[in-house]
């Protein structure tokens, strides 16, 4: 039985530099601890699902370092934008990183999807994007489709967070359920663990690689939770078994008093 293993790293928010910080953490320093993690957890030969926020505010620079990073230690990695992205800045930097709109690895496939807005915070999925998940489910219909985007389409107990949820969620639901085989749904955005369903489907959120939201807050609001990943593993048969580490021996400490991002 062959089980198809990922690892899901989340708002990176790299800088231009290896100073870069977000909410008083190194940004840098904290990926590259998350990437330590991963190898020591026993599963640094993961493809690696990048969901989002990769850069700070688009720099050219941070996604340049990004993919040194992920060459240098002969990581497989896919990537999606967030609202702190820009597609095209990331594809023209993320050189040995091809944007990929799907990816088939044994029984399942992984769809990818651009929920930004430009110079919004909020989610949205364009009437493009939506075509693109048409024909591709049209296309992976022999497949169990694992769906990855930046916004959660449903609540996380964040009030303010909620607010940034993708707007036309229930059009991508209905389209979601018509075909029948997306078997589970990951996003970024969120800086935190969530673990829910969307009517039928599970969903699934994921600890950013440096700092974390509060949980149930109705204002901005950082966590001292270390930064953390998703584990994902895919059955032949459908099946998604998935779990978050937090990193045990981080030593930089969040501002809590941070009051934006």
């Amino acid at each position: 039985m062959t089980v198809v293993r990922l690892t899901q790293i989340t708002d990176l928010h790299l800088g231009p530099d290896s100073g870069s910080k977000l909410g008083g953490v190194r940004t840098l320093e904290s990926f590259q601890s998350v990437l330590r993690a991963v190898e020591q957890d026993g599963r640094g030969t993961d493809l690696l699902l990048l969901t989002g926020d990769l850069a700070a505010d688009s720099e050219p620079q941070a996604y340049q370092l990004l993919n040194r990073i992920l060459g240098e230690q002969s990581k497989q990695a896919i990537w999606l934008p967030g609202n702190h992205d820009d597609a095209d800045t990331m594809a023209a930097n993320l050189v040995d990183y091809p944007q990929v709109q799907s990816h088939n690895m044994g029984d399942w496939a992984i769809l990818t999807l651009d929920s930004s807005q430009p110079h919004k915070p909020g989610g949205h999925i364009s009437d493009k994007q939506l075509a693109q998940v048409e024909q591709g489910l049209e296309r992976l219909q022999d497949k169990f489709v694992l769906l990855a985007m930046h916004h959660s389409p449903v609540d996380v107990g964040c009030a303010w967070l909620d607010l940034q949820q993708i707007d036309n969620q229930h059009q991508l639901h209905l389209l979601l359920l018509a075909h029948g085989n997306v078997k589970a749904v990951i996003t970024g955005h969120v800086h935190q663990q969530f673990d829910g369903s969307w009517g039928e489907l599970p969903i699934y959120s994921a600890p950013s690689s440096c700092v974390q939201f509060k949980q149930y807050s109705d204002d901005f609001a950082l966590s001292d939770q270390p930064p953390g990943y998703r584990w994902l593993d895919l059955y032949p048969e459908g099946r998604v078994k998935t779990g978050v580490k937090f990193l045990q021996d981080f030593n930089q400490v969040p501002d809590l008093d941070c009051s934006n991002y």
